[in-house]
Parts: structure tokens; sequence; C-alpha cells
């Protein structure tokens, strides 16, 4: 299912939402015919209510209250302009979200190079830095680590572990990218032609400022354990009262935001739909992967196993590699999860014994959401945002491309340092 828009860009665009339901539906047929009807349920219940409706809604609420910001900046900055924002861009991430960061910062820094011919590798780096390695500072960062906050890891365990490396590739991004800037800034026949249109700093809806504060708050204070049962499932009470205290910031969000901002932001359902409609199928069918990797040798992946765990034991950068190129194709946050049951299913092993392993997949299922635009939910975003503001934007090949040549060579450092 997620290499159809790669395969299939066409049909994807108009069928998209057909797509994750189909398979979904076959996967329950199966399931169905295999175990019984009433196994159906519990192979729906449990992804979508326990991991998926979690994930969706953080991301939905920082879509939404981020939409409710207009920022914009004077055209015509150039390249220097440009890497500080990207800066800027990539430690903001990891406080309030790739997800919120990306649509509070995309429109903005597109409307900052208005005029500019050659814009695809603004697009390219901005996934790469604000859309996805920036998040890893924290669970509210990246869905995979939120994840991993749901199933116990603590909430500043990332960033008191991975900063090293997070901060360096952030740093080694953005001067690869001021000197990418630099060369095709200088050779742009359009540049800076629109400057003229806006030369101030502009910031409105700045209620959704304390409103994005308060999904942070939320975050890291609903964190206690008090177990609820409905329908004969177990729930973290705590986790019932963040999902529902960010539903109703959302909907205060849609409430008093103008619809003139939301109107400056070409603010849209449509790409919240698609990234909902696409995770929920991939959430439903991820149970046989996790099933086939907790076998071990044993199941048809043995040989990847016996790869990166020789003798039972795992090896951090083979889990790096693993994880991280599974995250490109599959999508980050169910790849960490299927890390994390596969190398312990226990949060305090992962953060004591098992800390190398569990520093290696973080990196990896964050870091390697950029390699494609199916790594992450808002790399689809952004680059719809960008379509919308008629820039040229790659290709899945294309941005394939761009993403091996500059990311692979550091993911290989990073590899060799774990």
């Amino acid at each position: 299912m997620s290499f159809f828009p790669l395969l299939f860009p066409n049909f994807w665009r108009k069928y998209a939402c057909y797509v994750p339901l189909s398979w979904s539906l076959i996967y329950l047929v199966f399931v169905a015919y295999f175990f019984g009807l009433s196994q159906i349920v519990d192979a729906i219940f449990d992804p979508l209510l326990v991991d998926y409706l979690p994930f969706i809604i953080l991301i939905a609420t920082l879509y939404i209250v981020s939409g409710g910001i207009f920022v914009d900046f004077p055209r015509g900055n150039g390249p220097i302009f440009n890497a500080l924002f990207l800066l800027f861009g990539g430690f903001l991430a990891g406080w309030i979200g790739t997800t919120g960061a990306s649509m509070l910062l995309i429109r903005p820094f597109l409307r900052a190079n208005a005029g500019r011919k050659r814009c695809s590798h603004l697009v390219v780096f901005f996934i790469f830095l604000v859309a996805n390695i920036g998040g890893s500072a924290t669970p509210i960062g990246d869905p995979p680590l939120f994840i991993g906050f749901l199933k116990g890891i603590d909430f500043f365990w990332f960033i008191r572990n991975l900063y090293p490396i997070i901060g360096s590739t952030i740093f080694a991004l953005v001067a690869l990218f001021l000197i990418i800037d630099f060369i095709l800034f200088k050779g742009d026949p359009a540049t800076g032609r629109n400057g003229a249109a806006q030369s101030v700093f502009v910031l409105e809806g700045k209620v959704n400022l304390f409103l994005m504060a308060a999904v942070l708050f939320i975050v890291i204070s609903c964190n206690f354990s008090c177990e609820v049962s409905l329908w004969g499932h177990k729930f973290n009470y705590s986790s019932i009262l963040r999902n529902g205290l960010l539903v109703a910031i959302a909907l205060i969000s849609l409430r008093i935001t103008p619809r003139e901002i939301h109107k400056k932001n070409g603010f849209s359902a449509a790409p919240l739909r698609e990234v909902a409609e696409l995770f929920a199928g991939i959430f439903i069918t991820i149970a046989p992967i996790i099933s086939i990797l907790q076998q071990g040798v044993n199941g048809a992946l043995g040989g990847v196993f016996r790869w990166i765990a020789p003798a039972g034991e795992f090896i951090a950068n083979r889990c790096f590699w693993a994880s991280g190129l599974l995250s490109s194709l599959l999508d980050n946050a169910p790849t960490f999860l299927i890390f994390f049951h596969l190398t312990s299913g226990d949060a305090q092993t992962l953060m004591t014994v098992k800390s190398h392993i569990l520093a290696a997949f973080s990196i990896s299922t964050v870091f390697m959401g950029a390699l494609t635009y199916l790594g992450n939910a808002p790399n689809l975003m952004v680059r719809s945002i960008a379509e919308h503001h008629a820039v040229k934007t790659p290709s899945f090949m294309e941005y394939l491309l761009w993403s091996s040549v500059i990311l692979l060579p550091i993911f290989a450092v990073i590899s060799s340092c774990l």
C-alpha cells in the first residue's frame, strides 16, 4: 500500500482514499477466513483505538492549530535568511511537532522566496529539517517518538540521549543547504523581483500560539497510570484525557480563528484527510509484520532477524539501518512500534539495558522518514501545500534521488558512531 503513490501517482491522486480501504478489507477478509469472524473486531479495535487514534489526534490538532497562525516575512532575503529560517524550524519542530512546525512555517517560507524560479531544493531541505530530523528532540516532535512515549518511554529521554546527533546533523544539513542555495540564488534571474510586495514581518492568529503551548503542556502532563475498562479492553485514563483535551483545543482553534487567516494560509482539510486515510490502513494491516518479526529466526523474515540480531543480541547500527529503511517505506510511526516490540517490548529495559538500541531505532525512524515522501505524515502535507503555491516539487523518484545523495552519507556517519 505504501508504494502506491510512488508506482501509480496519477491513480493515487484520483483514488487515494480507496487504496487503504481496499487493502484493509482484503486483510480483514483473510483474518476472518483463517482466524474466524470473532477476530475481526480485535484486528480493527486494538490498532485503531490504542495506537492510531492518539497518533492522528495529535497530528490533526497540531495541523489545525498551526493552520490558524499566519506568518509572513519580507521577500527576497536570500540564502542566509533561508538557512537561519530552516535552522529555527528544525529546532522548533522538536517542541511543537514536525506537523505543527511544518504547517506553521512552510507557507511563509515559500512566500519569502516568491518569484524564485529554482525552488525545488527549498521544499526538499524543508522536509529534511523541519518535517523530519528536527522532530527527534521530544515525543511531541515526531509520531514515532510519541508512540514510544505512549508505550512508557520518558518524555525527556530522547533529548537527553540524542542531542549530540540531532544538533550536529541539523547544523551539517543547514551548512550544505547554504552552499546549494547560494549557487542557485546567484544564478536565478527572478531573484528578489517580488521583494516590494511584502517588506515587514507579519504575525496574525496569536491566540493559537497559546493553544500550541497548551498542546505541549497536555502531552507532557497527561502521563500517569490509571487504567479504565471499555468494551472489554483496558485503556490508560491519561490517554483518554489527553485525546479529549487535544480534540477540544482543535475545536476551539477552528472556532476562534478568523476565516481570513485560514484563507491566507490556504488552509484545507485535504492534506490531513489524505494522511488519516493512508495511515489508518497502515495501522490496521501492520499486525502481520509485527507477528512475523516477533517469530525471530523462525519467521518469514528470519534472514533479516539473523542479520540485526546474530546470536540473539541486537546490534545497534544494524537496527539503525533496518528500522530506518523500513520507516522510509512503511512510515516511521508503525516502524518504531514494530522495533519497540521486536527488541524488547518493555520501556524500562529499552531506556536502561538496551538504551543504545533504543537510541539507534529512535534516530533512524525519525531521520530516515525524510528519505521518501511516505516516511512521515508531514512530508505529503508539505508537498501538497507547495504545489498549491505553484512551486514545482520533485516527483517521488526525483525526491528519492535528492534524499539518497544528501542524506545517506550523513546516515552512514551516524551509523558508524552507534
